[in-house]
């Protein structure tokens, strides 16, 4: 029910270590040999990393914590739909399993509810104008139940109940689901992926308050362009940002 095509089909699984994401980049240049699909995990995630620099909390054994090599060959201002297929991939595993009111927060967050169930970390080779290749660094919380962050997160236990869930085999209905929809972006139905990443996308079209620069901005979250800017309605007016000059005010 859950075959792939390629991603996952070689798999590296490490007991511990810092970052699946260091260790994909390091494997591929020492070994010069790009394998697409190939993952990296790791059941301990020492240095897990977010956007700004956020660790990654993740208990040891209870959740999955790896890394994908893609080779998409996305033109440079299109970079964003790597994001945008990772992102809508992970919903629909969530989705497929029952959970409810799961959102995209952009840049690279799945929430459900208002509380994290997952986050992405995405570093891009380039060449020229074109994203030659990908490392996708995915966390998601599968059977942890308390974390020691502000914001507590979520993870599917804690929203499912019932038993743990087997990790291998989480893993590999995720994979699936991310490679269903890695296929359309190789297909070039940009068009769908734009849609229904829209109808995930957190806050879209709600008044909310921003930070931005240094101060608090209501606005109305409109869309992410092509290079992955947020695109938000201040005073009537377009406005565009990226991850360092805005702050959600939840």
């Amino acid at each position: 029910m859950y075959d792939r095509l390629f991603i996952g089909n070689k798999l590296i699984e490490l007991k511990e270590i810092d970052s699946t994401n260091a260790y994909m980049k390091q494997f591929i240049s020492s070994n010069n040999n790009e394998i697409e699909g190939l993952v990296v995990i790791t059941r301990h995630q020492l240095k897990g990393r977010g956007q700004k620099g956020n660790v990654w909390e993740s208990k040891k054994g209870m959740n999955l914590t790896f890394s994908i090599f893609l080779k998409s060959n996305t033109l440079l201002q299109n970079q964003f739909l790597i994001s945008k297929v990772i992102s809508l991939g992970i919903i629909d595993f969530l989705d497929e399993l029952g959970l409810k009111e799961l959102k995209i927060k952009w840049p690279n967050d799945i929430y459900c509810g208002n509380k994290k169930i997952a986050g992405i970390l995405i570093e891009n080779t380039l060449k020229k104008n074109v994203v030659r290749s990908s490392v996708v660094g995915i966390g998601l919380n599968v059977n942890q139940t308390s974390f020691h962050s502000k914001n507590e997160p979520t993870s599917i236990i804690k929203e499912l109940g019932g038993n743990f869930l087997n990790l291998d085999q989480t893993l590999n209905q995720l994979l699936f689901f991310i490679e269903k929809r890695y296929i359309i972006l190789k297909t070039g139905n940009e068009a769908l992926i734009n849609e229904d990443y829209l109808q995930h996308l957190y806050w879209i079209n709600e008044s909310r308050n921003f930070k931005i620069k240094e101060k608090v901005v209501s606005g109305r979250i409109i869309g992410v362009n092509s290079m992955g800017k947020l695109q938000i309605m201040v005073n009537k007016k377009t406005e565009e940002f990226d991850l360092k000059e805005i702050e959600f005010l939840i």
